[in-house]
């Protein structure tokens, strides 16, 4: 993924909740503290992919982040 991509995950949503708690990185790093500037947090994603949570689904203003049945339906049945 692009930076530009990655951005556009965000959209003008805190960033935090789309972070894969669990994964090395964000643990080695110290990120449950404090997160780095929003590009050098880009740049790490671009080279760890995995340190976003998944799925990620975007409607509108709406987005689900990680598999919750209960809110993926409700965003679906809102399209």
């Amino acid at each position: 993924m692009t930076a530009a991509e990655i951005a556009a995950i965000f959209g003008n949503d805190e960033i935090r909740p789309f972070l894969n708690t669990r994964h090395v990185t964000y643990k080695e790093r110290g990120w449950a503290e404090k997160l780095p500037p929003h590009q050098e947090l880009i740049q790490a994603i671009i080279a760890e992919p995995n340190l976003l949570r998944r799925p990620i689904t975007r409607q509108n203003q709406q987005v689900v982040i990680g598999f919750e049945q209960e809110k993926l339906r409700q965003l679906i049945n809102a399209a």
